[in-house]
């Protein structure tokens, strides 16, 4: 049946969520993503809906597809099939997946070997597992220590999830899915995770779940449903209510069962063990005899909770056991005093957390509290700008250091970046803090306003630093970003949502989580569209980043062109270069690379070079040089397009990484991909392979996903017109993997260049030109052009067409050459022989060495067949004295001409038969 695409994206969303009810904000935020429309687009767009689905069969088991609920939504009635998508076998296995590691413990683990004991014995037989307790028993410590041995067996990995830092249960399939070396905004994550870890056996520790339980339950079972070779560990304070889930619930540590007992006999009690452990860590002194029962007190008083015993050694660095036994006592009778409603564990870690906060004086306990707002790991300087408000900087550090002392924040001496953090319950300890001071509104602030700042200093240092070494200081900080604009969006506060989402474009960029960065920038843009005062500037800039995120992840939006219009505009009327310039680079792109419209993106090329050459920026420079070295190609112009490639390489050196040039790739290997394919077809084979080459390498020593699918876009039909398949289907798995775990839109480039790759390494070559044949008519015309220069027998009268408008350009010369193939197989040899002089004429005039070279091949054989030998020997004999060394077109022609002199009239031969089969690839 026929549907326009709209209808067809609500249909597809609603089966994705078949049986549940979706309101239409969801749907029009999913189908209209960016695009400010009426509610009634919905209705509109259901009625033909139901139009097209007609009635259900009486088998179909429902007697409406498409259920309408008043004022909340619509529901898919139908049963729907989930099935994995056939995908065509590959000639190696792919790479393995990136998985977290699990942290590193850089304390003894005390007192829970029989423990850990039990959970592998445990995980032997079942395969959830869920150590449960409530915060502070050592769930985490004991997960990690029971994964490190059960990681040890051969052929086994281990792979950790900190749920932790999780404000909403929306980020847990994401967080599970980059934990799994997979793309966090993929359509089905879940599907995505099965796929990469197929076969493998992998233990996954999905650490601190109780506060997204609910959103736990259909991901671990469809994981574990469709892994046979996963296990899952879990710590929470309750259960998870999953089919199959084996509870361990995790005990305190045992506590001295008298008051009377030596320092030995209380060293054999594991609290004792772990508070003389931490004590010493602390810088405690030596014990002795007489400080067993006070040890032995001590644990008592703290229920043998592990948490509550760190803490409270933390003190034995600085105070005698006597004396902190003392006063432990007074106030935890105190506490059980005010809180008798309480369960004993819980006013035991309520009362150590709250005698912990007690003995900090006033500017630790304001930096305790302030640094509940940050999300994750953080480094001296976030903490400082964080809590310093106000404050002296010197006294922020030094209270820092004394609470990482006091183990109220969490130090990694081998994180030399970020070795902060608190632990999830003393930052929601240090929140409830936080929320109770009055100043919890004014902080939120202060933490947007910082992230912005830090961002701003992120883009500024963009030239300074390599890719990695940017990354390798602010990659962490995206946590606290995501935090600081979810708080910008509910205030809301729109100013401050829209710089950041702005600023923060590289860094979303670099961690490649493009599909997350779009919606966040769809959602500040829709909150400032709603402001009563327009604000064109900040819409403009707003727009851009939309276009840049939807380049990479959503090609066949039908509102890109509009949207890139309607940005155009903006610029022009603020007098923004920057944005001016980046449109423009937009425009062409969507012209260009997905639409095809070649002459039209040469135009806009044109005019962005003369903006950038009006201006002194080397960064505005690379970028139009690099659009149009890209419209330049596409429209046949290669040596134009070389050296506009060499003049942004150029500029690349001098000007760095800018925020004017940063569109998501890196400018130089933007620059090299494009230039590679170039000086292929410029008949530069050597060269362009080691340019492939230098761009994919430089891509993935950067560990840069969209620059790696922007080197391998380039790259993979230098090794398929090299005839280089093994390297190509290695590029090839490399390209349609990463953009699959990234959900970036370079997938579509991957199943096309599959296509050329399997001419190669088929079992039935003939068999899969002739399925392609069969589709070619429905493939855009992007497409439709690649593949013609992999296989003669692709070819339509469309792109006939599209050559007498001006399109198309670059493969002009393979067109006529496959049609001139289509009329000798046809017999009609004058036919033929005038296409195949056009593409020998049209390959000439643009300097398409490697194009003449496969026309002249052509022409060479259907000479030879035709008894006019020496012609075809002197064209083979002129086009390999030209061509430079390397590919399979070379040798090919090569070999035809000693095939003409071995059946050359004086051996009695009629010449090479016309019109017979040769390799069909090129």
């Amino acid at each position: 049946m026929r549907l326009g695409p709209r209808s067809f994206d609500l249909l597809l969303h609603l089966l994705k969520r078949a049986g549940e009810l979706v309101g239409k904000d969801e749907l029009l935020a999913a189908v209209w993503t960016g695009v400010v429309v009426e509610e009634s687009s919905v209705r509109v767009h259901m009625s033909l809906l139901r139009k097209a689905l007609v009635d259900p069969a009486d088998d179909d088991d429902c007697k409406e597809w498409i259920t309408t609920v008043p004022l909340r939504g619509y529901r898919f009635n139908g049963r729907v099939r989930r099935e994995l998508a056939d995908t065509p076998a590959e000639p190696e296995t792919r790479a393995p997946a990136s998985l977290t590691r699990l942290p590193v413990r850089l304390t003894k683990l005390v007192g829970r070997e029989a423990d850990v004991e039990t959970v592998l014995a445990s995980l032997d037989s079942h395969r959830l597992v869920n150590i449960v307790g409530p915060g502070g028993i050592g769930k985490t410590s004991v997960a990690i220590r029971a994964a490190e041995r059960w990681q040890s067996k051969p052929a086994t990995q281990a792979a950790f999830v900190d749920l932790s830092p999780l404000i909403s249960p929306d980020h847990v399939l994401g967080t599970m899915a980059r934990s799994l070396g997979v793309a966090a905004d993929l359509p089905d994550p879940i599907q995505a995770i099965t796929q990469s870890l197929a076969g493998r056996d992998v233990l996954l520790l999905i650490d601190n779940c109780e506060h997204v339980v609910d959103s736990l339950a259909l991901p671990i079972s469809r994981l574990l449903t469709g892994l046979p070779g996963l296990r899952i560990l879990a710590t929470s304070r309750e259960t998870l209510r999953v089919a199959g889930e084996y509870v361990l619930r995790l005990s305190a540590l045992a506590v001295p069962d008298a008051e009377s007992v030596t320092l030995a006999q209380a060293l054999h009690w594991p609290s004792v063990e772990l508070l003389v452990e931490r004590a010493r860590a602390a810088g405690a002194g030596v014990f002795d005899e007489s400080d067993g029962p006070l040890l032995a007190r001590i644990s008592r008083q703290l229920d043998g909770i592990p948490l509550a015993i760190e803490l409270v050694a933390a003190r034995l660095g600085v105070q005698s056991v006597s004396d902190l036994a003392l006063r432990l006592d007074d106030h935890m009778r105190l506490l059980s005093i005010g809180n008798r409603a309480a369960l004993a564990r819980q006013r035991t870690l309520a009362a150590t957390l709250d005698w912990s906060i007690a003995l900090l004086d006033e500017d630790e306990l304001r930096v305790f509290r302030r640094l509940s707002v940050l999300r994750g790991r953080f480094d001296v300087a976030s903490a400082l700008g964080v809590t310093s408000d106000g404050m002296d900087p010197d006294l922020a550090f030094d209270a820092l250091i004394s609470l990482a002392n006091k183990s109220l924040v969490f130090f990694d001496s081998d994180d030399a970046v970020a070795p902060y953090r608190l632990l999830d319950t003393t930052r929601s300890y240090a929140a409830s803090l936080l929320a109770q001071s009055g100043e919890h509104s004014a902080l939120l602030r202060h933490h947007a306003m910082f992230m912005l700042d830090l961002m701003k200093a992120a883009t500024a240092d963009l030239p300074n630093l390599t890719a990695h070494d940017w990354g390798d200081r602010y990659a962490h900080h995206l946590d606290d970003v995501r935090f600081a604009l979810e708080v910008c969006l509910a205030e809301p506060d729109a100013k401050t949502a829209a710089a950041l989402v702005t600023s923060s474009a590289p860094l979303w960029f670099h961690v490649s989580q493009v599909a997350e960065y779009r919606d966040r920038v769809a959602a500040a843009l829709e909150l400032v569209e709603q402001q009563p005062e327009p604000d064109t500037e900040t819409e403009t800039w707003l727009l851009t980043a939309l276009i840049i995120a939807l380049l990479h992840t959503d090609t066949f939006n039908p509102d890109l062109g509009v949207l890139c219009d309607r940005a155009l505009a903006g610029a022009l009327a603020v007098e923004s270069r920057v944005l001016e310039l980046q449109i423009r680079w937009g425009r062409c792109t969507h012209d260009m690379m997905f639409r095809g419209e070649y002459a039209a993106a040469l135009q806009q090329s044109a005019t962005l070079l003369a903006i950038a050459q009006s201006w002194s920026d080397p960064a505005a420079l690379n970028l139009a040089h690099r659009v149009s070295a890209m419209a330049n190609h596409f429209c046949g112009n290669f040596a134009a397009a070389k050296h506009h490639c060499e003049t942004s390489l150029q500029l690349s050196g001098s000007g760095g990484r800018t925020r004017t040039n940063m569109v998501g790739v890196d400018p130089a290997v933007a620059a090299k991909a494009m230039l590679a394919r170039t000086l292929w077809i410029q008949g530069e084979a050597t060269k362009a392979l080691e340019t492939a080459s230098d761009a994919v390498s430089r891509a993935e020593s950067a560990g840069h996903a969209v620059s790696l699918c922007a080197a391998l876009y380039g790259a993979c039909p230098v090794a398929l017109w090299l005839g280089e398949f093994e390297l190509a289907g290695k590029w090839i798995r490399v390209l349609r993997d990463t953009a699959q775990r990234r959900g970036l839109g370079w997938l579509r480039y991957a199943d096309w260049y599959f296509q050329g790759l399997q001419l190669g390494t088929a079992q039935d070559p003939a068999l899969h030109v002739s399925e392609v044949s069969d589709q070619f008519a429905s493939y855009d015309a992007p497409r439709r052009e690649m593949l013609v220069t992999f296989c003669a027998d692709w070819v339509d009268d469309g792109m006939v067409a599209r050559l007498s408008r001006g399109e198309g350009l670059w493969s002009a010369a393979e067109v006529w050459r496959a049609l001139g193939r289509q009329s000798e197989l046809r017999g009609v040899t004058d036919e033929a022989e005038s296409f195949y002089l056009r593409a020998l004429e049209t390959s000439r005039q643009q300097g398409a060495r490697s194009w003449e070279l496969r026309a002249a091949l052509s022409l060479a054989r259907l000479w030879a067949g035709m008894d006019r030998a020496p012609q075809a020997t002197q064209l083979l004999d002129d086009i390999c004295a030209l061509a430079t060394p390397g590919g399979l077109d070379l040798m090919q022609a090569r070999a035809l001409r000693e095939e003409i002199g071995r059946h050359s009239p004086a051996n009695g031969s009629s010449g090479i038969a016309a019109g017979k089969p040769r390799a069909k690839r090129g």
